[in-house]
This record gives C-alpha cells, sequence and structure tokens, in this order.
C-alpha cells in the first residue's frame, strides 16, 4: 500500500483521498503562487479571442493533474543534476501558467499547439514574466507533425489533449520520435465514464495498446475503490454541465477549425482522469 507522501507517484485514477496527502497540498499551493503571478500579468500578453478557462488550475481534473505532472517532472529533473537545463516539449499547451512553473524546475520548455493564438501570447508572456532558469518558446503543429527534432527531448509532458485528438497513433509516433531513449512521456487523459465521448472503454484500450508499442510504464500502478474516484461530480472544482448535444456540436465545431480539442471545465459528460509516466523503449 502507498503511503500517503506517494499519492502522486503511481499510474492510474486519483483518489478523492489524495487531496487529504500532504505532498498534493504544497504542489497545489505553490502551484496556486504561480498562476496567481501569471494572471497578475495577464493583459499584457492575452488576446481577448482565447476561449479557455484563464483560472485553469482550479478546474475539476486540473487540480491533480498539474500537481501530478509537476512531481514527475520534478523527480526526473533531481534524477538528472548534473545534466544543466533538460528540454521538455508541453503538447497541446494552450496559454496557461503552468509551463512557466515547468520553467523553474530547470527546463527549457517548447509549447506546442495549432491555436496561432498561443504563437502571439506564449512569447509575450516569456518577456515579462520571470521563469528562470528556463527558457520557454513556442511551436506551431502544421499537420501530424510535432516541430521538434529527432531525439531532441528529454521530457515530453500531455495534459488531457491526447484523448481528443482525432487519430492519436500519429501524436504517440511524433512523441516517441522527439524523445531520446530513456526519455519520458508524462501523459494525463480524460476517460469518460459513461461512454458517449471521445474516449470511452474501448478507445481507451486502443490507445493504451499503441503506447505499449513504444513505451513501458516507469512506474507502479495503483487500482482504488470506484466509490473514491475523483470525477467531473465528486471534485472540489466540480464541472457546469451543459446539455450533451451542446457539448457534441461544441467538439464539431472545433473540429472543423482544426483545433486540439481540450478539456474545458464545462461538459455534458462524467469523467475521471488517468495518469501515467512511460519511458521510450
Amino acid at each position: 500500500m502507498l503511503k500517503r507522501e506517494q499519492v502522486l507517484s503511481f499510474a492510474g485514477f486519483p483518489s478523492l483521498s489524495d487531496f487529504q496527502s500532504e505532498d498534493w497540498r504544497l504542489l497545489f499551493q505553490g502551484l496556486e503562487c504561480d498562476q496567481e503571478d501569471f494572471l497578475a500579468h495577464e493583459k499584457s500578453f492575452r488576446s481577448p479571442e482565447y476561449r479557455w478557462p484563464r483560472d485553469s488550475l482550479h478546474t475539476w481534473s486540473r487540480l491533480w493533474e498539474y500537481p501530478y505532472v509537476i512531481h514527475h517532472l520534478r523527480r526526473f529533473r533531481q534524477a538528472k543534476p548534473s545534466n544543466g537545463l533538460l528540454r521538455v516539449a508541453d503538447i497541446g499547451s494552450g496559454v496557461t501558467f503552468f509551463p512557466f512553473s515547468v520553467a523553474r524546475l530547470g527546463y527549457d520548455v517548447t509549447c506546442i499547439d495549432v491555436d496561432p493564438i498561443c504563437a502571439h501570447d506564449i512569447p509575450i508572456a516569456a518577456k515579462i514574466i520571470d521563469h528562470a532558469p528556463g527558457k520557454i518558446v513556442i511551436g506551431l503543429m502544421d499537420g501530424k507533425r510535432v516541430p521538434l527534432g529527432d531525439e531532441s527531448q528529454d521530457v515530453v509532458y500531455c495534459v488531457s489533449v491526447l484523448e481528443h485528438i482525432p487519430n492519436c497513433e500519429d501524436t504517440i509516433k511524433e512523441v516517441a520520435r522527439i524523445l531520446k531513449p530513456g526519455g519520458q512521456f508524462v501523459l494525463t487523459v480524460d476517460i469518460d465514464l459513461r461512454g458517449d465521448s471521445e474516449l470511452g472503454v474501448e478507445a481507451f484500450a486502443f490507445m493504451q495498446a499503441k503506447l505499449e508499442a513504444r513505451f513501458r510504464i516507469a512506474i507502479p500502478q495503483r487500482v482504488i475503490h470506484p466509490a473514491a474516484l475523483l470525477t467531473t461530480e465528486s471534485s472540489l472544482y466540480p464541472s457546469v454541465h451543459k446539455s450533451a448535444v451542446a457539448y457534441a456540436k461544441q467538439l464539431v465545431k472545433n473540429a472543423l477549425n482544426g483545433r486540439l480539442l481540450r478539456g474545458s471545465a464545462s461538459v455534458g459528460v462524467d469523467l475521471t482522469v488517468y495518469g501515467t509516466v512511460l519511458e521510450k523503449i
């Protein structure tokens, strides 16, 4: 059984009891400070067209996902103390405080997105907001290819984006291509509990099979009781529900616009979230 302070060190689903741990609390408080600083400068860089939540941390899944990802990025950084700055790619970054938190750990961060707004806002924010010792740059995806060289990244992370990409296999191949041998892929995905959204049980099994073809799980796995599961309803920040029809229309609209479909604070389905750390084979 995992000790309380190890609640973020597993692969699997978050438990509501994780939010009672000192490990999670300290990480979350630190990220709250980072986001507060980021949002204090928002008027200087934020495009009015940006439509994702400004307060991304206080949403139903990010309150677990961001501490989970930062925990594993910190562990990877600490395991390589003499390697100087490491390189990390944020797939589907949006324009949030989180890459700035990662850069402060000692990473050079490349934010990857398809939205031109990110290419406008992120460089401006990077000039204004301190994120030393790391650097932050942006790379726009054009089609299926991630604009980074082969085996150029020490780590890749992806926070609730992969499940919204129509052909996740192509993105998984790209992640494997840009990672160095032994590099890690820190991944979280939303799981649909009702089976009427993108990533139900069958789609999740397909994704896992494609991941297992190129990566191995690098951390222990944990199973929890369903009653303890973090969901859109049980979260400390429950989601505001739309109708299922309205949500479906939004997905179609975004797809036609050629955008990555990120998770939103407003959803019309019941979701939980899964996290894992994978190592390139």
